[in-house]
């Protein structure tokens, strides 16, 4: 696999052998699809990694093991998931829990489904649907973390989104400086991470406020 340097070289000892190769494999498929979809910039697969992947992989820290029934298999929904960035890469992280990626675009998400067999991904399902506040509520009681990076969401979306976590649930953002309006008196802060690459992005781990 001609990226698995790069890989390599970015996260060194970090990530298994096996992931390595995961991610090696998503990043030359995307290299091809990028030649006729438009799923990432121009920029050259060495930048992807240093942003995308490492930014993915930086997110595990909050897609924590399921203190539920059955735990250590938390279930992650990925919001917007574009070219797989974190769901997928947190999925190759983690391939035994399960993980369900929403992308409204046809063509990104049939590329979300090819990635998710070339990297023997069987927990992984893709749905093709806009996300909204209709879809937040069939998935309640199905998922302990949500992700959402790149996207934006109207507020009322936000607010079911936040309702259908459980109460050990948690929301894994990418924003900048101030919290969304929509999530203001419905999250709480619990952990942040500033971005090497900008100093007004940060991925916020929330936690949701049960009131009443």
């Amino acid at each position: 696999m001609k990226h698995r340097h790069l890989f390599q070289r970015e996260f060194g000892a970090e990530l298994l052998p096996e992931v390595v190769d995961r991610l090696a494999c998503h990043a030359e498929l995307l290299e091809r699809w990028n030649r006729v979809v438009r799923l990432v910039g121009e920029a050259e697969p060495g930048e992807w990694i240093r942003r995308h992947y490492a930014e993915s992989v930086a997110a595990r820290a909050y897609w924590r093991g399921s203190t539920a029934e059955g735990g250590g298999k938390s279930r992650l929904l990925d919001i917007g998931s574009g070219a797989g960035f974190p769901g997928l890469v947190l999925a190759a992280l983690h391939p035994e829990r399960p993980v369900t990626l929403v992308e409204a675009r046809e063509r990104k998400a049939a590329f979300l489904a090819e990635a998710a067999r070339e990297l023997d991904l069987p927990n992984v399902r893709v749905v093709r649907a806009r996300f909204d506040g209709g879809l937040a509520v069939r998935l309640a009681g199905a998922v302990e973390c949500a992700t959402i990076r790149g996207l934006r969401l109207p507020e009322s979306t936000m607010a079911r989104l936040v309702e259908a976590l459980p109460d050990e649930g948690r929301l894994v953002l990418w924003a900048g400086r101030r919290l969304p309006t929509g999530l203001l008196g419905t999250c709480v802060v619990e952990q942040e991470m500033n971005l090497p690459d900008s100093p007004h992005r940060r991925i916020l781990c929330l936690r949701p406020l049960r009131r009443g």
